[in-house]
């Protein structure tokens, strides 16, 4: 400016609109205390002059960064790739920037700092475990923070999750209704309650009709295509292996189907097979598969306007929402329509 070679100041912008450094100041902070014409001449210079003001200086003026933290692990798979998406995307909508931290590299000792650094306005927990420390850190820092796919049983937080004990009992019911009665089940440790839903929810539905499901089709294994391929190998080369199986990821199930193939086993012929997620890939032609759907747009935009809510008013009611999480038939079990 004045030929400078330098980036306008608030001085600089005062002086050209004719008022205050504090009225600029003001404007750029939004105060309600400056007149119409007044912001509208100031506005008009600021956009003349192409101004964009520092990031710290607003921060130190305001008390908001406009920044929100992002902690996830398992960034590269389907489900997560999409959630961390939409993440983005609906928080860009509201005019909130993302710092995103992939815990699954990252020493508890550097989290804790990062928690303690208060870069952010606000946090979303998408991997909350029960034996993971980082809610209760988060938490503890005073920062409003909200949990979104995975939530925690009885934690005073802002939680929205997917109904997972329900659409895994749909899912059972669904297979029980279509005559199996030897069903196998791939399935994870319980670091939280996610997997535990799925895993009980699907139990609950075959212990109601009265199909006990039998330990000798039943994996506990980790979260992975090559996991789940493994699984298809052990119960389809058995001596009775399962007519139907249900996991509790739909990337285990993309295992699960391409282990079918490479033995020769027909699906929905020989085995069904049912995922959990609902992700873009489950219907691709090359595996048409049959998924219970996450709602991933509900579940984010619900839990962004909860930590919004929390962040204008920290002492706002907890508040936890279960949404529905219904049944998407594909050609992995036959198409056959939803009783």
């Amino acid at each position: 400016m004045g030929g400078t070679g330098r980036p306008p100041t608030s001085r600089d912008l005062a002086r050209l609109a004719g008022v205050s450094q504090a009225t600029v100041s003001r404007v750029l902070t939004n105060s309600p205390r400056v007149s119409p014409d007044t912001r509208a001449r100031v506005l008009q210079v600021l956009k003349d002059a192409n101004y964009t003001p520092n990031a710290l200086a607003r921060a130190m003026k305001t008390g908001r960064t406009d920044t929100i933290g992002v902690f996830m692990t398992r960034v590269t798979s389907p489900f997560h790739a999409a959630l961390l998406d939409e993440i983005g995307r609906l928080l860009s909508e509201v005019g909130l920037h993302m710092i995103l931290w992939n815990i699954e590299h990252d020493p508890e000792e550097t989290v804790s700092e990062v928690i303690q650094q208060r870069l952010v306005d606000g946090f979303i927990l998408t991997s909350a475990t029960y034996d993971s420390k980082l809610h209760s850190m988060a938490l503890a820092s005073g920062t409003p923070t909200v949990l979104l796919h995975r939530g925690i049983d009885g934690l005073d937080c802002d939680q929205v999750v997917g109904d997972n004990w329900q659409g895994a009992f749909d899912a059972g019911r669904y297979l029980v209704e279509a005559g199996h009665r030897d069903i196998g089940l791939v399935t994870l440790e319980h670091t939280g309650n996610t997997s535990r839903d799925r895993d009980l929810g699907f139990r609950a539905a075959l212990a109601a009709a009265g199909v006990p499901i039998k330990e000798r089709n039943v994996i506990s294994t980790g979260v992975s295509h090559e996991h789940g391929h493994a699984a298809a190998v052990q119960l389809l080369s058995a001596e009775q292996p399962p007519t139907a199986i249900y996991t509790v990821t739909d990337l285990l199930a993309f295992g699960l189907l391409d282990g079918a193939r490479a033995q020769g086993v027909k699906v929905p012929e020989d085995v069904w097979v049912i995922g959990f997620d609902n992700t873009d890939m489950a219907s691709w032609e090359g595996f048409d598969l049959t998924s219970v759907n996450q709602p991933i747009h509900a579940i984010v935009e619900q839990g962004i306007d909860l930590l919004r809510r929390r962040i204008g008013d920290p002492a706002a009611e907890t508040t936890i929402i279960n949404l529905p999480c219904p049944l998407v038939v594909r050609g992995s079990t036959a198409n056959t329509v939803i009783g």
